[in-house]
């Protein structure tokens, strides 16, 4: 299923390749720091994963790429749910248990979303929103080296999600690391499009 366009912009953000960036509300404490590491960001996107993004949306076929992002939504999933249960929320727990359970074995390992395909609910979670839930505050706006955007308190989502894939703990650190590589690769080249027209814009 296709995500909504505000799904998207958040992914861009995710990813630090979108150029408007966001706006922070009063003076930023770490405004020399931002800039220097959007500019750095910017130019890793245009030199190096644009184009190869752009090669590989022209080697592999729509159904490919679909199939990947499966694959990838379905083995981060367990990180969701994780949050889910940490920040208490049994209903989509058992929601996105259901989808793990079900495209595992009916989407083949995941490369099928058969959960979306029947409609189930999917939900979007991570540690910096658990934080905030406890009532952790977002605290400055930080820009952070080839992830982009993010806050203080948000940018701990990262270290604790990713120790939270349960893949990482079966397979080599390079195994784990080419499939991050691979993953974003794909999800560039998804955005392609999206995202020179934001440049144009």
């Amino acid at each position: 299923m296709i995500p909504r366009r505000s799904r998207r912009l958040a992914l861009l953000l995710a990813l630090g390749v979108f150029l408007s960036g966001c706006a922070s509300k009063g003076p930023d404490p770490a405004e020399r720091w931002n800039r220097a590491i959007f500019s750095f960001n910017e130019g890793f996107d245009k030199h190096l994963l644009e184009p190869a993004a752009t090669g590989w949306d022209w080697v592999l076929p729509e159904v490919v790429q679909t199939g990947i992002r499966n694959f990838y939504s379905n083995i981060t999933m367990p990180v969701t749910l994780l949050n889910d249960i940490l920040q208490l929320k049994p209903r989509a727990a058992a929601e996105d248990l259901g989808r793990i359970v079900l495209n595992t074995t009916a989407g083949v390992g995941g490369l099928l979303d058969v959960a979306s395909m029947i409609e189930m609910p999917k939900n979007n979670e991570d540690f910096g929103q658990t934080l905030g839930r406890y009532g952790v505050p977002p605290g400055p706006y930080l820009m952070v080296p080839l992830l982009g955007p993010s806050t203080v308190r948000d940018v701990w989502r990262y270290p604790v999600d990713s120790g939270a894939r349960p893949l990482n703990y079966f397979i080599p650190i390079w195994a784990s690391l080419t499939l991050r590589v691979v993953e974003n690769f794909n999800i560039r080249a998804y955005y392609l499009e999206e995202l020179q027209e934001a440049r144009e814009s």
